[in-house]
């Protein structure tokens, strides 16, 4: 797509504000290419280029957006004294408060569920996962490398629906309700460890 000093992450991060002010993606384009002062006649190039898949293309882009604020986001003084599992509730929670910024979630939320492909969600929640996993620190290569980022998506899925209903302040709720789904993986992986001693005792 050649268009004369057309700013690709400028455009999306307009349509992203335009998000949750427009009912459809035809008036988000078009409000887009009016706020930014691009001639409408360029509306079928740029949505064909940058949005071949409609709303779920702009999903896409609004999570690499997200990851990008994610891994910019000044770190706690002691962060890498944190333990694996408190990297991974600071990483959800700080997506969280992005999105909470960016966009309306409830909004998004149902769109996503009217809207998206179960392949489609499922690569994007994977991306999540590796992101997350991939800053705190994770270098596995095996068959963990899958595992733990099946296992994330999951914890990841839940409290992204949980939080977009929570009213509390600073979303206390979510927060504990993040601290239970670990918590609860924790557990159940110090289970599995216990089993596999029994059955293959050294």
């Amino acid at each position: 797509m050649k268009i004369k000093n057309f700013n690709k992450k400028k455009f999306i991060l307009k349509m992203i504000e335009n998000f949750s002010k427009k009912e459809n993606f035809d008036s988000m384009v078009l409000a887009t290419l009016n706020e930014l002062k691009i001639d409408k006649d360029k509306k079928d190039i740029i949505q064909s280029s940058l949005f071949p898949n409609g709303l779920m293309s702009l999903m896409m882009e609004m999570n690499d957006i997200i990851n990008e604020l994610t891994h910019k986001k000044k770190k706690p003084r002691n962060f890498k004294k944190f333990k694996i599992n408190e990297k991974i509730k600071y990483f959800i929670l700080t997506r969280l408060q992005i999105i909470q910024n960016l966009v309306d979630k409830k909004k998004i939320f149902f769109l996503m569920i009217k809207l998206s492909s179960f392949k489609s969600m499922n690569n994007i929640l994977f991306n999540v996962a590796d992101e997350i996993w991939f800053l705190s620190g994770d270098k596995s290569t095996d068959m963990n490398y899958y595992s733990k980022r099946m296992i994330l998506m999951k914890i990841y899925a839940a409290t992204f629906c949980f939080f977009v209903f929570d009213n509390s302040d600073d979303f206390f709720n979510t927060k504990k309700f993040l601290e239970k789904q670990i918590s609860t993986v924790l557990i159940f992986g110090k289970f599995k460890g216990k089993i596999k001693t029994f059955f293959n005792p050294q």
